[in-house]
Parts: structure tokens; C-alpha cells; sequence
């Protein structure tokens, strides 16, 4: 048990250095307080910087930004994304989310020229807007400064007027038990949107990733979705996975 909030603030600030979020339950039953004794903890490291509030807890500030996003893990989230490189349409209309992941696709989309390229994030929308030969279209909405995606009714209703041939997600978390899930539920609601209106469904997912869960979740469509990490298909690890996509990569 932690009585006193200043100890208590310094003990949330040291997981979140350590491992990047917090669960408002979790930590409300470890030091047996309310979890409304938690929930004011983190509304004070909030205001002051330490902190940004997700569904179920919090994750340490800047932690969820694109920039603070790209050099993590990069080289096991390049391996992933570029299996799905074969898996890009010759034509029609594709969807890159905006992880850090899904944006290595941009590396190898001057092959296949003539395609429509939806995201909400701007760094990947200017990554695509520079290789000649596509057509990249930015979501409208309201910017989750969090994350840097866009979100809201506004980049719901343009989502709902278009349909994909292929869409290509990442995601913060990964579990047999939850699927993918995210911090924020404004990315989650956008991803399964996304999802439901595409052909086919492809989920890049390095393996740091995996057995973890975050607040909010989305669905991916087993019967037409591809999960890709960077282990090989018939890694142990993998084994229970396979009960999530049709195909393991």
C-alpha cells in the first residue's frame, strides 16, 4: 500500500519511465486504493507533462507520437511491414494506418505506380505525396495530438465514402485473447472502420508486441486478414495466432 500521493505520483512516473503505460485498475489494486485515488494521481501528472491519459490508464507523454514512435523497434517493425510488400494491388485504392510500421510500405510503393493511397497521419501522407505516380489522399478530421493520427466524426464520414482493396494496419498492442488494441479509442474506432470496408486486411505486427494489451480494442476480420511479423511463420511463439488471421506470415 502507498498512502501518500506524492509517493504515489513518484512510483506511476517510475513504471511509465520503465514500461510505458499504466492500468488505472491494476495499479488501484496493487496499492489497494479507489480507483478514483488513481485516476486523480494521473490527472495531476498530466498537467504536468509526465503523462497523456488513455482508455483504462495512461502512457508516459510523447511516448505515442510519431517521431518518439519511428525509431523504436524499427528494424523488427521494417522486417514485418516489408512482407506485406507483395500483398500491395496493382490498382485501386489501398490504406496506410498511421504507425510507424505500416509507413515502411512507402518504400516500396514507386513499383506500383497508378495507386490511391488514403492515411490520417500527416508524416505518412507527405511520404507517400513524394514518390510520383500515386495519388495520396489525407483523412479530415480533428488531430489526436497524442498520437498524431486524425480521428473524430469528421474522418469517420469521408472513411464511410470510400472502400479499400487493401488495408494495412499496425497496432500498439497484440493478444490472442484481445486482438489488437490501441491506448486511445478514437484510433481504435477508425481502424475498425477502416477494416470493415476493406477486401482484404493486413496486420504488421513486430514481436515486442505480442502477448501485450492496451484499453481499446478493434476487430480484424480472420477470413481476409494477413498477420506479418518479423518472426518466421513457424516460430512457437506464433502458434496460437494463427487463430486470428487467415494467413501468418
Amino acid at each position: 500500500m502507498i498512502e501518500h500521493a506524492p509517493q504515489r505520483r513518484e512510483a506511476i512516473t517510475r513504471l511509465l519511465t520503465e514500461q510505458g503505460q499504466v492500468s488505472v485498475s491494476e495499479l488501484a489494486k496493487q496499492w489497494v486504493v479507489s480507483e478514483m485515488t488513481v485516476r486523480r494521481d494521473l490527472e495531476v501528472l498530466v498537467a504536468q507533462g509526465v503523462a497523456v491519459r488513455v482508455h483504462g490508464g495512461a502512457v508516459a507523454a510523447q511516448s505515442l507520437r510519431f517521431g518518439s514512435r519511428s525509431s523504436r523497434d524499427a528494424k523488427e517493425k521494417r522486417t514485418a511491414a516489408l512482407k506485406l510488400a507483395d500483398r500491395l494491388p496493382e490498382r485501386g485504392t489501398v490504406y496506410l494506418d498511421g504507425s510507424t510500421t505500416t509507413n515502411h510500405l512507402a518504400e516500396v510503393l514507386s513499383a506500383k505506380p497508378g495507386l490511391v493511397v488514403v492515411t490520417n497521419t500527416i508524416d505518412t501522407f507527405r511520404a507517400i505525396q513524394a514518390i510520383l505516380g500515386h495519388q495520396a489522399i489525407l483523412v479530415g478530421g480533428f488531430l489526436n495530438a497524442d498520437t498524431d493520427n486524425i480521428v473524430g466524426p469528421y474522418a469517420r464520414r469521408m472513411l464511410e465514402t470510400l472502400t479499400f482493396n487493401a488495408a494495412f494496419f499496425s497496432t500498439y498492442a497484440l493478444s490472442v485473447e484481445a486482438g489488437p488494441t490501441e491506448p486511445s479509442a478514437e484510433d481504435a474506432e477508425i481502424k475498425h472502420l477502416v477494416a470493415s470496408r476493406s477486401e482484404t486486411v493486413h496486420l504488421a505486427v513486430n514481436h515486442q508486441k505480442l502477448g501485450s494489451h492496451a484499453g481499446a480494442s478493434w476487430t480484424l476480420p480472420r477470413n481476409r486478414s494477413v498477420l506479418s511479423t518479423d518472426l518466421a511463420p513457424t516460430d512457437p511463439s506464433l502458434a496460437s495466432y494463427h487463430a486470428l488471421a487467415a494467413t501468418l506470415i
